[in-house]
């Protein structure tokens, strides 16, 4: 394993003084922005579809079905009827849905 820099105990609260500056706490936090927007520019991550899009499985399409004719939430049940149209029409459904109901299905 990589030796990973750690502050000392000095550093750390010297550089909590230094943050109390407003000056010098502005221009941590924009440096830091200007980074991290190079590293994103730079990256080939979709950070737009992060979490994802997927098709349902036929298990999830069945399962969707038979929630739908017990007591659920109407959020659970927005997220079956995404499921059942998305496994029907073979459309990407955001990963949230699906993954209501998973945990559907694992509880019961």
């Amino acid at each position: 394993m990589a030796y990973k820099w750690k502050p000392s105990k000095t550093q750390k609260r010297e550089f909590a003084n230094n943050m109390k500056d407003e000056k010098f706490a502005n221009d941590y936090r924009e440096r830091k922005e200007k980074k991290a927007q190079k590293k994103r520019t730079d990256s080939k991550f979709d950070y737009n579809t992060a979490g994802g899009q997927y098709i349902p499985t036929q298990e999830q399409y069945n399962k969707a079905n038979e929630f739908l004719q017990t007591n659920i939430s109407i959020e659970q049940q927005n997220a079956c009827h995404l499921v059942i149209f998305g496994y029907t029409c073979k459309e990407k459904v955001n990963h949230d849905s699906i993954h209501i109901v998973n945990e559907l299905i694992r509880s019961n």
